[in-house]
């Protein structure tokens, strides 16, 4: 199967996975997952896993760099491929809001917590975006803008919180610290400071979505807190504070803004 049919940022995440491998129990520690959707079968076996760590140790620096390098070895097929890219296939999004309801860190009953990611799929056009301040506040603007017409909020509240993002100062966190996992566990906080939530286990959560991709390369991701932003009927209000977080996504070239509420 040919690289260029995978994602970059999926391929990365599988070498990655390999490449940080130092065992067969470690490749078979329940992280690769048969995709379901071709139907029942089993993943990657034993002696395919020895097969690749083996290859691995006669690539330079012992560290698989193309995934041509992995798809040439003689059993992964595209059954495998398929497999893998299901497994590693999820968004860093998608990865913490999942946990965050799966692990019950907060419950979905009363704590709605959404995404909205926008790809940009052309490499210079997000570079220019996310490095100009100005480009980067006029996208969230026309993104929400989208989203409030979508969600049919209401003419005053629109024209309100699309003022509030365009007047907010940004606080802006990148990875190379543990400060965007904590900025972002704190905007949880502003929900309730009689804490219905396990701070520890917030905090872990939103450090592993900071780090989604840190396995594979060290990977930007950065946090941009629009300060005294509150959505205004995204979803239906309840407690709600005046912070909006937006997260810069380098290697999936992507934009995710969040909106949540508390109905205590």
């Amino acid at each position: 199967m040919p690289n260029s049919t995978i994602v970059p940022w999926i391929a990365d995440r599988i070498l990655g996975f390999f490449n940080a491998a130092r065992s067969v129990d470690d490749v078979l520690d329940g992280t690769i997952q048969d995709d379901p959707s071709d139907g029942p079968g089993r993943t990657i076996s034993r002696t395919l896993a020895a097969r690749i760590l083996r290859t691995k140790a006669t690539l330079p620096r012992r560290r698989f760099t193309t995934f041509e390098q992995l798809d040439d070895i003689s059993g992964v097929g595209p059954g495998t491929i398929q497999d893998l890219i299901y497994s590693f296939g999820t968004t860093a999004a998608e990865a913490f809001q999942r946990a965050m309801y799966d692990e019950n860190v907060i419950f979905r009953e009363n704590w709605p917590l959404e995404f909205f990611r926008f790809t940009i799929e052309d490499q210079e056009e997000f570079q220019q975006i996310i490095q100009d301040e100005v480009l980067f506040r006029t996208y969230v603007c026309d993104r929400v803008s989208e989203l409030c017409e979508a969600r049919e909020v209401g003419e005053a509240d629109t024209s309100t919180m699309l003022g509030e993002i365009e007047k907010a100062y940004i606080d802006t966190y990148n990875n190379s610290t543990p400060a965007p996992s904590y900025a972002m566990a704190l905007w949880f906080y502003e929900f309730d400071a009689d804490n219905w939530f396990s701070w520890e286990r917030i905090q872990e959560q939103t450090e592993r979505y900071i780090n989604h991709h840190m396995e594979s390369n060290n990977w930007e991701m950065e946090l941009r807190m629009f300060r005294g932003v509150q959505q205004r009927g995204i979803i239906p209000i309840a407690i709600t504070p005046t912070d909006l977080p937006v997260m810069v996504n380098w290697p999936e070239q992507s934009v995710a803004i969040w909106f949540s509420t508390l109905y205590d």
